[in-house]
């Protein structure tokens, strides 16, 4: 069974512009929908930072310079920026759930006062297409919150022990746990991917609910 990684972008910015996205009313639909999208790319641009972080740790325990400070400052900056960025989306999860409420419960109230029933229904499945896409990314960032953690945990404990012991031979022996962080990481890539794309299809029924209420 695939896990749901969310590796928090560096700026990841799924939450906080999901968030920022719920606050807009029905008439900014496409607006939402773009912010939504903006979303997806900056998942994929947090799939490559996580890849530049793995990349500076590789280079650092499998080809060691004699000098081994400026490998470890080029991994421990991509780190940083992964850890940063991580916190942030964290913050602004928290307010995503009352936001998006807020959001279909506005769409809820505007398709309720259109008469005409063919059009009503129509909007009506919209609304629900609209807000069942919004709950599985809701899950599936849940899922990749809580499969993130020990990755990102692994990462910082590499760090810490090499801080402690950067020579040669601390080097040497990050090597297993550093296997196992990019074993681990090839999942992540691929589910970041998807929930990449969830955001995107999200972001094209956002626009599309704008360019509906626009024609009626």
């Amino acid at each position: 069974m695939k896990r749901h990684l969310f590796a928090r972008p560096a700026p990841f910015l799924v939450l906080a512009l999901l968030a920022s996205a719920c606050q807009s009313s029905a008439g900014s639909g496409e607006a939402t929908g773009k912010n939504v999208i903006k979303a997806a790319d900056g998942i994929q641009l947090g799939i490559t930072q996580l890849d530049a972080t793995l990349a500076a740790l590789t280079s650092l325990v499998n080809e060691p310079g004699q000098d081994l400070e400026p490998q470890f400052k080029a991994f421990s900056k991509n780190l940083d920026q992964l850890d940063s960025t991580a916190k942030k989306v964290r913050d602004a999860s928290a307010s995503m759930d009352g936001k998006g409420k807020a959001y279909f419960a506005d769409w809820d109230k505007q398709v309720a006062a259109i008469q005409n029933e063919d059009i009503k229904e129509r909007s009506a499945e919209r609304l629900k297409a609209v807000e069942a896409a919004f709950s599985k990314i809701q899950s599936q960032y849940g899922e990749a919150r809580d499969t993130f953690k020990p990755l990102l945990n692994d990462l910082l404990d590499i760090r810490t022990a090499l801080k402690s012991d950067l020579t040669q031979e601390g080097v040497a022996a990050a090597k297993k746990p550093v296997k196992k962080v990019n074993s681990e990481a090839e999942d992540v890539r691929e589910n970041l991917q998807e929930l990449a794309d969830s955001f995107r299809k999200l972001g094209v029924k956002m626009s599309a609910k704008a360019e509906l209420t626009e024609k009626k």
